[in-house]
């Protein structure tokens, strides 16, 4: 086990290093972030300084190698840069520094630790979305295969997963905001109930797709484990039909949801980018959106990092509990 976590862990921080180069070299392909952020009516020489405050007028190589911490700093107004601009220090990702923000002057850091939270939130109130609702219509078609209710809620379930986030997004605004009032138009709130009531309509409009795929999932596994020799020896000894559902069948049909549950993280984090927008929800996935507009390169990089981690820590764990809720696994084994 510890063997391949360390592995996945290897692999993990390549994924994350190779995104990152993707991404600086996009960002630095798409524009020049000094002309975006200083305005049109900005002069050469300002646009000459923003650069030269910033490392922008050094070579990509040397850029993205100070990014990363493997060569001194080559930001101007870095603390490593101030303290010695002779012989400056190291400010890149191997010291902890993801930047400053051309936007929103002030540390990249400190703008994500900011956001972070409330799209964490967000993720787990659509993750309890979708577990309760997938999970519970999965069960209910599954017992009650073949009649009316499991051709509803499938078909349901088919309308979920084919619809999009920027398609039910504004259906749910205008049906439950607008016209029900039963929910906030958008926005944060203050207070954390008040955070968790603003959250609820987002965080359902993120939840359908992932919710439509657990019912399907689980209807499709309880399906197959009902029809177990230990459900039938089950059913002999007199066991009632919850017990043998909830104690017997369940444990075994979720494994799939376990390894789904750690891979659906990352289509959360896609898809709060645009949800997150639709409700004006001042999350990491708005922040990624105002700051590709903007061309704050340092900003889409933190972000686009901290998702990706998100990813691997979230797919490391599936697996994980995948071992421990199935003992026939050895991870170690398969690792080599």
């Amino acid at each position: 086990m510890i063997q391949f976590i360390i592995k996945r862990l290897g692999w993990a921080l390549f994924v994350v290093a190779v995104v990152a180069a993707l991404v600086f070299l996009l960002m630095n392909w798409v524009g020049d972030p000094a002309v975006t952020t200083l305005g049109p009516n900005a002069g050469p020489q300002q646009i000459a300084d923003f650069q030269r405050k910033n490392g922008l007028d050094r070579p990509l190589p040397v850029q993205f190698a100070a990014y990363l911490g493997l060569v001194p700093c080559v930001r101007q107004g870095s603390r490593a840069y101030l303290e010695n601009p002779e012989h400056p220090g190291y400010c890149g990702l191997l010291q902890g520094d993801l930047g400053d923000s051309f936007a929103h002057n002030e540390p990249v850091a400190n703008v994500i630790a900011h956001r972070l939270p409330r799209t964490l939130l967000l993720g787990v109130l659509a993750i309890f979305f979708e577990l309760f609702l997938g999970v519970t219509v999965g069960i209910v078609a599954a017992v009650r295969r073949n009649t009316w209710f499991d051709t509803g809620f499938m078909a349901t379930a088919f309308l979920g997963i084919s619809l999009p986030t920027y398609v039910t997004g504004p259906i749910f605004l205008l049906l439950f905001a607008f016209f029900f009032g039963w929910f906030p138009v958008g926005g944060y709130g203050e207070g954390f109930w008040d955070h968790v009531y603003h959250g609820i309509l987002p965080a359902f409009t993120l939840a359908i797709v992932g919710a439509a795929t657990y019912a399907r999932i689980t209807r499709s596994e309880m399906i197959e484990t009902l029809r177990s020799d230990y459900i039938r020896t089950a059913k002999a000894k007199g066991l009632g039909p919850t017990s043998i559902v909830l104690k017997h069948g369940l444990r075994n049909a979720l494994l799939p949801l376990v390894t789904l549950l750690g891979l659906d993280l990352s289509l959360l984090v896609a898809g709060a980018i645009i949800t997150e927008n639709i409700f004006a929800w001042p999350g990491m996935g708005a922040l990624a959106i105002q700051s590709i507009v903007n061309l704050d390169s340092p900003t889409v990089m933190g972000v686009v990092l901290v998702f990706s981690a998100m990813v691997q820590v979230g797919n490391l764990l599936a697996d994980v509990a995948v071992a421990f809720l199935d003992p026939r696994v050895r991870l170690g084994n398969e690792a080599s």
